[in-house]
């Protein structure tokens, strides 16, 4: 079992067998508004992921690296690397390995343009038969297709968006 965190106030996530050709189950959720406070925050994310991580078991755990607009401010910026540690604190305690994936990688991993935007991103989730709710759950499922296509090579055709389509059908 893979499970794959887009992290954010609003965390993606994607979670599922990484070799059996099923889709992940995707969904998301919203980390309490705390202003500035950081610590409230991070209690928040470290008790919502550490019930999912005892509900799911995965074996991997991969979250996308922070990557920060020039314009985050101090305590955005604080929050989002801190997600990062939080994700990796829970990985160890639970004896997870745990991954960090540019976002650039994973938006090729879905789409096959590592500059695609959050449209793309939801439009090529929603080619597999997805339905995200928000573009966290997308990218998160991008995640998780890229960990499925690195770690099983010969899984990989089968997450090809054409062959795909054609199992579908």
């Amino acid at each position: 079992m893979y499970l794959a965190l887009d992290l954010a106030t609003c965390t993606g996530f994607a979670f599922g067998q990484p070799d059996t050709g099923e889709l992940p189950e995707i969904g998301h959720v919203r980390l309490p508004k705390t202003g500035e406070d950081v610590g409230a925050f991070l209690i928040a994310f470290e008790d919502w992921l550490t019930s999912k991580v005892r509900e799911v078991e995965p074996a991997l755990m991969l979250f996308e690296a922070p990557i920060l607009a020039s314009s985050a401010t101090p305590h955005v910026t604080r929050k989002l690397h801190a997600l990062a540690g939080v994700t990796e604190m829970v990985a160890i305690r639970a004896r997870l390995e745990c991954c960090e994936v540019y976002p650039v990688t994973v938006k090729k991993a879905l789409t096959g343009s590592g500059r695609a935007d959050k449209d793309m991103m939801v439009g090529a989730a929603r080619h597999y038969g997805l339905s995200p709710a928000v573009a966290d759950e997308a990218d998160a499922f991008g995640l998780w297709l890229h960990a499925v296509k690195t770690r099983h090579p010969r899984e990989a055709g089968r997450w090809d968006p054409i062959n795909f389509q054609r199992r579908a059908s």
